[in-house]
């Protein structure tokens, strides 16, 4: 009679999903620079400035950044079947995001002041081998 040692493989070795995520660095930035979902409630302040002093932006102040308002799973999908090929190994979105880009207008008192513009816009990412979103190309698509 045998015995069998691990009757069931533990919970943490069926689970592949977005655990994942914790161990590639450059993905992990991509997020924290570019998502904002849901949407952060900025009362009484601009919400640009408030991201980018949240998200570690100001120091130097970031000319531009774009924050997507879209789920995790939504954004890595342009990696593959949501997004095309654009050019170089950027991916463009097939569909529209709703997105806040954030543009440096000065520094005054020491603190980065930005503008926002948010709207209905077409993404351009570049995503690494495995299909993880990791670069943010900042365009002109809105």
């Amino acid at each position: 009679q045998i015995k069998q040692l691990c009757p069931d493989p533990p919970l943490f070795l069926l689970w592949s999903g977005p655990s994942e995520i914790s161990y590639n660095p450059r993905h992990k930035k991509f997020l924290r620079e570019h998502q904002d979902f849901p949407q952060t409630k900025v009362v009484g302040q601009d919400y640009c400035m408030v991201m980018m002093l949240q998200r570690g932006m100001t120091r130097p102040c970031k000319m531009t950044n774009s924050f997507v308002h879209a789920p995790h799973n939504q954004l890595k999908d342009v990696c593959s079947w949501a997004g095309t090929h654009y050019r170089r190994a950027l991916r463009l979105s097939k569909a529209a995001f709703s997105a806040t880009t954030c543009n440096l207008q000065g520094i005054s008192q020491g603190q980065c002041r930005y503008s926002s513009q948010t709207g209905q816009r077409q993404i351009l990412i570049n995503c690494d081998s495995s299909g993880w979103p990791v670069h943010f190309e900042e365009s002109n698509f809105m």
